[in-house]
């Protein structure tokens, strides 16, 4: 029965995001189609969904148990959730498509490809945190990426005088800019505290099976408040801050999911 379930919420959800980012696509190049009031709901369905789908892969696996595709299929529920919410305050066009279709993607690649192995551990409350904060601080700089993204195309529309902006497809370019350095100064706190609970709650973080997640993960952590630095005291172009974010959520994936991917997938 769970896997039957299972099967819905995927069906369901996948339509749902194809629906909604297709729905967005239309709203971004013509404003006036008669289905764009059908976006909102489409994407809060796929947002239900998928939040079954993370609800039953917990019902099937016994333990704590953390593999690359619950992970990621997590991280893509968050940052569409905070994508959604944030539409209502921000006009996020350019990339609702793009976070709908992404989802899609990682919940396509759940189905068909599910991990068999994970990390089970025993969750103490130091654990939790360290593990929570890793996930939300990955979460907002994935999304502050995005957001350098747009700073970039919004500048680029301005400076070739673009029908799109004069259209009101796209947010001001200063409220951009304020979201993208609060994303990062937040995002940036979020992994250093995560950094700082895994060295006080696990006593491993530098063995062989972490130290190169630690590394890379201080590494990305120098990266982002180098950019807020450099921002703060003698600005960036938005050329230079897609480059820091890029890099710095490169080396945070890489780290996360690098020695997963052969884990679960290559090894299995």
């Amino acid at each position: 029965m769970s896997t039957l379930l299972s099967y819905l919420a995927f069906a369901f959800s996948l339509v749902c995001y194809i629906c909604a980012g297709s729905l967005y696509v239309q709203q971004f190049f013509k404003q006036s189609s008669t289905l764009i009031k059908y976006a909102q709901p489409s994407l809060m369905l796929a947002l239900i969904g998928h939040l079954g789908i993370l609800f039953l892969s917990t019902q099937q696996h016994s333990g704590e148990q953390l593999s690359l595709s619950f992970v990621a299929t997590m991280l893509a529920w968050l940052v569409t959730l905070t994508m959604f919410i944030t539409h209502k305050f921000i006009r996020n066009l350019l990339f609702l498509p793009v976070v709908c279709f992404v989802s899609a993607f990682i919940i396509l690649i759940d189905l068909f490809f599910p991990a068999t192995t994970g990390i089970t551990v025993t969750m103490s409350v130091g654990m939790i945190a360290h593990i929570l904060l890793s996930l939300v601080a990955f979460g907002l700089l994935s999304i502050s990426m995005l957001y350098a993204c747009q700073l970039a195309y919004i500048k680029h529309q301005l400076k070739q005088k673009s029908r799109t902006m004069i259209g009101g497809h796209l947010p001001p370019l200063q409220s951009v800019e304020r979201i993208l350095l609060q994303l990062m100064s937040l995002g940036t706190v979020l992994l250093f505290l995560a950094l700082v609970s895994g060295f006080i709650f696990i006593p491993n973080m530098l063995t062989e099976g972490y130290a190169h997640k630690t590394i890379l993960s201080s590494i990305a952590l120098c990266c982002y408040t180098l950019c807020i630095g450099l921002h703060h005291f003698i600005g960036l172009k938005a050329r230079s801050t897609i480059i820091f974010n890029f890099l710095g959520l490169f080396l945070l994936t890489l780290g996360y999911f690098g020695s997963r991917l052969v884990k679960d997938f290559l090894l299995t």
